[in-house]
């Protein structure tokens, strides 16, 4: 299991590394509006899926709960993974805000 959230986590990463590219790519006027709003709808899908993979590893485990916590196997990619986080929550409000 540790393997999977470590996988699962890595993808989220991926996730809003490239979300965040988009958003950089969109203030710098160098890809439109439409690229901008596939990035969020690719973080929005993979959060979905991650979210399904829970309810999966529900119905095969046959409990009442699962978590997947995706923040405890990105502590061994440290800043990276937080300062991702802050980057993106950045560049996509100023990108909502002012463009």
């Amino acid at each position: 299991m540790k393997t999977l959230k470590q996988i699962i986590s890595v993808i989220l990463l991926l996730a809003f590394l490239m979300s965040t590219v988009f958003n950089i790519l969109f203030l710098f006027n160098k890809i439109g509006e439409v690229m901008l709003q596939v990035g969020l709808v690719i973080l929005i899908l993979v959060a979905f899926l991650i979210s399904v993979l829970g309810i999966i590893i529900k119905k095969i485990k046959k409990d009442d709960r699962v978590r997947i916590n995706v923040i405890t196997p990105a502590q061994e990619l440290g800043i990276l993974y937080t300062g991702m986080l802050i980057i993106w929550a950045v560049t996509y409000f100023i990108a909502v805000i002012f463009k």
